[in-house]
């Protein structure tokens, strides 16, 4: 399918654990896209140690706003937005994003784009309200967040950590919720949490097949091809303009 030299351009990158598992001699130069310039400064040095002969092009940017990639003619532009990122949007913000996207790439780019498909209402909550406490522990770490940068004092032991799945929005729903009456304050503004009082700190989209082929056709994208595993629980979908 992708025959020539090929530029790879990965949104979010992070600590490109990824994508580093699809780099062949075909690829010739490699653009992680990611807010944070320490992190991918870090990653990029790493991957470079594996693969000495590949150019890494950093963007630091924002990718919720349109962005400028080196258009290298001698290669064909492969954008990767793995995992399942695309559902923590909220609802007009995929769709938001996607346009960006492709205002970013020409016709001759492919987007491959990882969707968490909708399933049973039992099985999605159970993963994120897993009995090892992984989801929980990653959540309740915010209460940490909040008082490094402002110095609330916020007690940690105060919340507990719940996820519901809304099934009208198919979306899982992440929430603090305050065991007892508390307040703190954030740049002398009080603030008052009631008892089972709510802070939602998370969302995660699900979509069928259909609902995302839509979601991309509204973005000015073609579904070029898709992908499922045995269960139907994931896909990869392989986005043109």
């Amino acid at each position: 399918m992708f025959n020539g030299d090929l530029s790879f351009c990965e949104i979010g990158s992070g600590a490109i654990d990824k994508v580093k598992i699809l780099m062949n001699k075909n690829v010739k130069f490699y653009f992680p896209i990611d807010i944070s310039f320490k992190f991918i400064k870090k990653a990029s040095k790493k991957l470079k140690k594996k693969y000495p002969k590949l150019k890494i092009k950093p963007i630091y940017a924002d990718y919720n706003k349109p962005f400028k990639i080196q258009n290298y003619k001698k290669t064909t532009k492969i954008f990767f937005f793995l995992g399942s990122s695309i559902g923590n949007f909220h609802p007009g913000e995929d769709i938001k994003f996607l346009k960006n996207l492709a205002k970013c790439i020409d016709k001759k780019s492919f987007v491959f784009v990882g969707v968490d498909l909708v399933k049973k209402a039992n099985i999605i909550e159970k993963a994120y309200n897993d009995k090892a406490g992984y989801t929980a522990k990653f959540s309740l770490n915010l209460i940490n967040v909040i008082n490094r940068n402002f110095k609330c004092g916020l007690n940690i032991n105060n919340f507990y950590y719940r996820g519901v799945y809304n099934r009208k929005l198919r979306s899982i729903q992440g929430f603090l919720i305050s065991k007892c009456d508390q307040s703190f304050k954030i740049d002398f503004k009080k603030f008052i949490l009631k008892k089972d009082e709510k802070i939602q700190v998370e969302v995660s989209n699900k979509f069928t097949i259909k609902s995302f082929t839509k979601l991309a056709k509204k973005a000015n994208f073609k579904t070029h091809s898709f992908w499922t595993d045995k269960l139907n629980f994931f896909a990869i979908f392989l986005l043109k303009r």
